[in-house]
């Protein structure tokens, strides 16, 4: 009778064992399937990640192709610098200088420009930096060595309106011409590979010394071959009254800084 108690005892633990064993195996099943269910799914959703990062991607691409037609009225050096940022992923730095006609505010003309070339170009061919020096004359600006502060930007091409309204009755012509070649100067001498603009300040309600010094600034750009953007041919005439609604306290109006900015949007983007 024992013998058949130990027995049965016996068969019942075998049983249990098994029992167990085949309750362990299902559990582990189905953590497994469960397990690879959830790589499978991770698996697709970093495909589907890598898919839409590849969409944004191939968004992004520009081809010089795509941009060529706006360039037709730059000149072939920056034209070429467009070419180089598409190339190197680079973007061209292009910082535009003045005085207090050259402002930072929303509505002057360096902001139109901006926001129209980014608008245009993207982020990726242009960043854009505007530097105002109000209250300064080419004098001030030479004494106190602020081209240093333009040769920290690192900037690839340079918009400057160089002081020639706000050095009126301030600073002799002749030593305005000399600042202002001291100033390019100083900026080659760091930035061999610099593209200069020169471009007058806003035109006044008939001035009668100022026109000349524009034209004597014209002069000078043409003399030392550098590019002159003549944006008083977009202006009404300044010997008249109709150019009244566009000049306040000798500084553009809003609408003196969207006739300014139109001409130069035109000049940056051929449409």
């Amino acid at each position: 009778m024992k013998k058949i108690l130990v027995i049965a005892a016996i068969i019942l633990s075998i049983g249990a064992v098994v029992a167990g064993k085949i309750h362990w195996d299902k559990k582990i099943e189905a953590k497994s399937t469960l397990l690879k269910a959830n790589n499978e799914l991770k698996t697709e959703n970093v495909s589907n990640d890598n898919e839409s990062k590849d969409k944004e991607t191939s968004t992004d691409e520009i081809s010089y192709e795509e941009i060529e037609p706006y360039t037709k009225n730059l000149p072939e050096e920056i034209v070429n610098k467009i070419e180089k940022a598409i190339q190197t992923e680079q973007p061209i730095h292009l910082v535009m200088i003045g005085s207090a006609s050259t402002p930072v505010s929303p509505n002057g003309w360096p902001t139109l420009l901006k926001q129209e070339l980014e608008n245009t170009y993207g982020n990726a061919i242009f960043t854009i930096t505007i530097k105002e020096y109000a209250d300064h004359t080419s004098k001030d600006f030479v004494d106190k060595g602020l081209e240093k502060e333009v040769i920290a930007l690192s900037p690839d091409v340079v918009l400057f309106e160089p002081f020639i309204l706000a050095d009126n009755g301030k600073v002799r012509l002749n030593e305005r011409l000399a600042n202002i070649e001291s100033i390019l100067d100083a900026l080659f001498a760091e930035l061999p590979e610099l593209t200069v603009l020169l471009q007058p300040a806003n035109p006044l309600l008939k001035a009668t010394y100022y026109p000349n010094e524009v034209n004597k600034l014209k002069e000078f750009a043409e003399e030392k071959g550098y590019i002159y953007l003549d944006h008083w041919t977009a202006w009404p005439d300044h010997q008249t009254d109709e150019i009244s609604p566009y000049i306040a306290n000798n500084l553009p109006t809003e609408k003196g800084h969207k006739t300014w900015s139109e001409y130069l949007i035109n000049y940056f983007i051929s449409k």
